[in-house]
């Protein structure tokens, strides 16, 4: 367990429609970190991350923000603490930016004039300030999120749930928007598909498949070119923040290889078992 962890999340499991998205996970968020949920398309990434933020509760298991329970919270205390960007943020009919931001800071309790200042200083961040009174119906998908990305911005929360933020955004405003989360110190636990990304920005990722964790530790550990090819069907390396391809897109055919382990820094699991190897 990390010295000091801020979330801990402890033998989970979460069935959805009588489906197990996620089987007996348990893993921890370091403070002041960057976490990355990995995997493919099904592994259970926004369940988890749905549970995170209370839109869905687990069928057992346990999560603990600094010590605490997540039943010792209201869903506004917990709020207050663990802000989430999700798929899908909703669209508020008839509001602005501005609004959309301020409502977000209602759960801050704020004075009037500071709430104002923060709702400007993060549409600045987002590059929004110019359509801050604007009806959000007219915005574009990215600039959308980026309107969410603002809200929790101005809410600052202890802990930031983002689920694949870099959906809609422009190249300019992936990399500035997670600058600024990284800026800021605060503990983070992010969902990529974008394997770059998720090397470029984490300081530990989790690799999920089938709702259990199969690895986990640095990018470079974990990346390596035998769990590109079992698990993403790709033969490639990660060099650096960059994932080079080497070789056709595998399909569900082709025969799994065999490599040499050069993961001494990653944490395995079996992928058919959710004890450790």
């Amino acid at each position: 367990m990390p010295d000091d962890p801020i979330l801990e999340i402890q033998d989970l499991s979460v069935a959805v429609g009588g489906l197990p998205y996620v089987r007996d996970l348990s893993l921890c968020v370091e403070r002041g970190r960057f976490h990355g949920l990995l995997g493919p398309n099904g592994a259970g990434k926004t369940t988890l991350l749905r549970v995170l933020y209370r839109a869905i509760a687990p069928q057992s298991g346990e999560v603990r923000l600094n010590g605490r329970p997540q039943s010792d919270f209201s869903p506004a205390q917990w709020a207050r603490h663990v802000g989430a960007l999700v798929q899908g943020g909703g669209l508020l009919s008839g509001l602005t930016p501005e609004d959309i931001v301020e409502i977000g800071l209602t759960l801050r309790e704020r004075p009037s004039a500071k709430r104002k200042e923060a709702v400007q200083d993060a549409l600045s961040l987002v590059g929004l300030q110019d359509k801050a009174r604007q009806d959000a119906e007219s915005l574009s998908g990215g600039e959308l999120q980026r309107c969410y990305f603002a809200q929790l911005l101005a809410c600052d929360p202890e802990v930031y749930v983002l689920d694949e933020p870099t959906n809609h955004l422009d190249l300019h405003y992936q990399l500035r928007l997670l600058d600024e989360v990284r800026r800021r110190g605060r503990s983070a636990i992010v969902s990529f598909h974008d394997l770059g990304m998720a090397a470029r920005y984490c300081d530990t990722v989790h690799l999920m498949q089938e709702g259990q964790l199969v690895a986990e530790g640095p990018p470079q550990a974990v990346l390596t070119p035998e769990v590109l090819h079992q698990h993403y069907r790709v033969d490639g390396r990660l060099d650096g923040h960059s994932l080079k391809l080497e070789g056709p897109v595998l399909d569900g055919t082709d025969p799994l290889r065999v490599f040499e382990d050069e993961r001494s820094q990653a944490t395995l699991w079996s992928s058919s078992a959710s004890s450790k190897a």
